[in-house]
């Protein structure tokens, strides 16, 4: 209940004071324990169910009602005067701000902009709200605290293939496969991304002989949310080395669950040199947030074979370490073959690094 009601409030409640609409003015406000700042007007208190009933304008301007339960409530102000302490006690909390600063101490006073914190052996210390990244109470709740995670960055792809999570316009990203490979891929709009790579080897490794002729490859993927726990998504990427060969995938794909905890199916037809398979490839994957920074990734082929019809698994497993713009998968690929000599299966390895929104 509380991490349903916690969510709900964020998502449509979460907007400072300073951001607040002159037009859409209200005159309470609600300041949450995470550390949010809610205008507002405050309908209705039941302090027998310890329930608050406000009203807030979501991002597109629509006035939303919710109940918001005491226990998520440090304090709030009714009008220009009145002020009602939910918590009677000074809090402890771990602040942590945009430079990266961890602040622990206890708070003592607040305003809509400013922050007085007690710090052992330093004294007071006040603190802008615009510089504060997020704020957890020392005795949180897990679900609270979860709710607090940075969002994951890594959204829109598994190891090497995609989810059906578009990129958002402006956002993208660096990916650098085993040192050799690398790929650039960047959103457009807010459901197109388009991207491109190329390998260390053939594009340098040949100058110095004069033949010159790298493998370089595209790509384009559009996605969009159809329900809230549903992605769809299409795509297609193209490798070429120049007067030698070409080959490709087209794809569509769908994604079950949230931005942190995923299931990815796709359906895929390859091509080499302009000749399709006559079978598609089937993808299945998925990642699971284990703690803030670390996730369990899989991605698995079925590649069909064209001597006998007949398919081919591939299968991979591993770890995402990850920060709000850098990540590292370490992780396994292994078939029948490969288990037969390696039975944990090749190390994976590449890094990836965020840029933009």
């Amino acid at each position: 209940m509380k991490t349903r009601t916690l969510t709900l409030i964020i998502l449509l409640f979460g907007m400072s004071l300073h951001g607040q609409d002159p037009a859409h003015y209200l005159p309470d406000t609600v300041w949450l324990k995470t550390g949010e700042v809610i205008p507002c007007k405050i309908s209705s208190i039941d302090s027998i169910n310890k329930l608050m009933t406000i009203q807030a304008y979501d991002t597109t301007g629509s006035l939303m009602h919710q109940p918001v339960s005491f226990e998520l409530v440090r304090t709030y102000t009714i009008g220009q005067e009145k002020v009602q302490a939910v918590e009677k006690q000074p809090s402890q909390y771990k602040i942590y701000l945009l430079d990266g600063t961890r602040l622990t101490g206890t708070i003592i006073s607040e305003n809509d902009s400013v922050i007085v914190m007690e710090l052992k052996d330093l004294g007071e210390l006040k603190i802008r709200r615009d510089k504060i990244d997020k704020m957890i109470p020392l005795d949180a709740s897990p679900e609270i605290k979860k709710s607090l995670w940075f969002k994951n960055p890594n959204a829109t792809r598994l190891l090497f293939a995609p989810t059906a999570i578009p990129l958002r316009k402006g956002e993208g990203y660096y990916q650098n496969i085993y040192i050799v490979g690398n790929m650039f891929n960047y959103g457009v709009m807010d459901n197109l991304s388009i991207g491109g790579g190329f390998d260390f080897i053939t594009m340098f490794g040949q100058i110095s002989d004069g033949d010159w002729n790298p493998i370089l490859n595209f790509n384009a993927k559009t996605g969009f949310k159809v329900h809230d726990y549903v992605h769809v998504g299409v795509g297609g990427l193209y490798a070429t080395q120049i007067n030698n060969f070409s080959a490709g995938i087209l794809y569509g794909l769908s994604t079950f669950g949230t931005y942190n905890n995923n299931f990815t199916t796709g359906l895929g037809w390859g091509f080499i040199d302009g000749t399709f398979e006559q079978k598609p490839f089937i993808m299945l994957g998925g990642m699971v947030r284990c703690s803030e920074k670390i996730w369990f990734v899989s991605e698995n082929w079925i590649a069909p074979l064209n001597a006998d019809g007949k398919y081919y698994v591939v299968v991979s497993y591993g770890v995402r370490f990850s920060g709000k713009r850098m990540s590292v998968d370490l992780a396994f690929i292994n078939s029948k073959d490969i288990i037969e000599t390696l039975i944990i299966g090749i190390p994976y390895v590449d890094f990836v690094i965020k840029f933009g929104k």
